[in-house]
């Protein structure tokens, strides 16, 4: 992993130009971490603006952290050994608001690295704002605020269930091999109104237009059944509430309040601007360690107040339910990641433990771990090897924070 680089020359960002097509921007890994890090060459792009005073992030590095031995398939090492030798593009962990640990082994710090899953925070995120101001109630179904859904099979799903991802819809991608690559499969066609991948004669204009068309495979509320089309439906659901789109109503709600440094991006549809919120947005590490921030008592005390209130907040902490987890795929693939099972999933946040620690996860490795309880925020950047292996940060977020440093 050594040899990739943090920076492409000309000629080879010109051969991946050369290779890179719809069909393998995302899944060869020398092209992956190409484009994960110039989103903008291939796709077109909204703007998330940044405003207002930066947030100051200390540089208060501990090396009792980058020291700290940690488990994985590579042995047990310290965290800066593992850093170097895994597949991880860049790391920041932040206690009490200060950088303790920060690393770009294959990036640079002003990179805008793809986000991927981890976007979805920015969605449920604004969603629990908005359910705060007394805009949205998540008990209510879904075609309430969306019309266009009504008479579709999203009837009598509630916004809790999409917020939860349990709506039950037909377009799965967890345990799907091919969910990605496969015109057969409903979830490629999602992706390609998007115009992230190569359309088909029977391929929607736009997601906006796919969604009604979407069948259902289970009840409502049953069970985690991961699906990126739930976090499209909640974006599409801000949009209609605030009459914005989706990059305008992340600046106001988040982006503008956190003190984020740079401007972030998303990509966007060209031929109905329509968001990819379920992992189109880009952004420095550092900015996503300021948004994770939000979530930490630290971040919470600023002087301009939490962007996440005490109710939201409680919310993924304490009122997630826990007989969703363990239905379906994806709770039981992270428990055996974790070697321990976490208490729910909720407002798209893939786990929250019993201690109150809760992480979101993103294709290719890319990560944000929240730790309450320590203070901490550990944000992480990722692309697989050349055999397809992705990082395991996630369980080594978990054994950090559980760790006596």
């Amino acid at each position: 992993m050594a040899g990739r680089p943090r920076q492409y020359d000309f000629d080879a960002a010109r051969e991946r130009h050369e290779q890179t097509t719809l069909q393998n921007w995302s899944d060869t890994p020398d092209l992956m971490h190409y484009a994960f890090l110039h989103m903008p060459e291939f796709f077109q792009h909204a703007l998330i603006h940044r405003s207002g005073e930066i947030c100051s992030l200390g540089e208060v590095p501990d090396q009792d952290i980058a020291r700290c031995e940690v488990e994985s398939t590579l042995g047990t090492m310290a965290l800066e050994d593992y850093v170097e030798a895994a597949p991880v593009n860049g790391v920041v962990i932040t206690r009490g608001g200060d950088i303790v640990f920060e690393r770009y082994p294959r990036m640079r710090p002003f990179d805008k690295h793809l986000l991927m899953s981890v976007t979805k925070i920015f969605v449920s995120t604004i969603i629990g704002i908005l359910e705060d101001r007394g805009l949205i109630e998540c008990e209510r179904g879904i075609r309430h605020y969306l019309p266009d859904l009504a008479g579709s099979a999203w009837d009598g799903t509630s916004v809790l269930d999409v917020l939860d991802m349990a709506s039950g819809i037909d377009c799965p991608e967890e345990g799907i091999p091919d969910a990605y690559s496969n015109p057969e499969q409903p979830y490629y066609h999602y992706k390609a109104s998007l115009g992230w991948l190569a359309p088909t004669a029977e391929t929607s204009d736009t997601p906006y237009a796919f969604m009604p068309k979407l069948e259902r495979r289970i009840p409502a509320g049953q069970a985690f059944e991961y699906t990126s089309v739930n976090t499209f439906v909640l974006g599409w659901l801000a949009e209609h509430i605030l009459q914005k789109p989706f990059n305008e109503i992340a600046t106001e709600l988040l982006w503008s309040r956190i003190g984020a440094e740079s401007d972030a991006l998303i990509s966007v549809s060209r031929n109905a601007n329509a968001p990819a919120t379920h992992g189109g947005i880009s952004a420095t590490l550092r900015d996503v360690a300021r948004l994770g921030l939000a979530f930490t008592p630290t971040g919470r005390s600023g002087k301009q107040g939490p962007v996440v209130s005490d109710w939201a907040l409680d919310k993924i902490l304490n009122h997630g339910r826990p007989d969703l987890f363990m239905e379906g795929t994806l709770g039981p693939k992270l428990t055996e990641e974790l070697g321990e099972q976490p208490r729910h999933n909720t407002y798209q946040w893939d786990f929250v433990m019993a201690d109150g620690d809760f992480f979101k996860g993103g294709y290719g490795g890319q990560g944000l771990y929240i730790s309450p309880r320590r203070d901490m925020v550990i944000a992480f950047f990722g692309t697989p090897d050349a055999e397809g292996t992705e990082n395991q940060m996630t369980w080594v977020a978990r054994q950090l924070c559980n760790s006596d440093f």
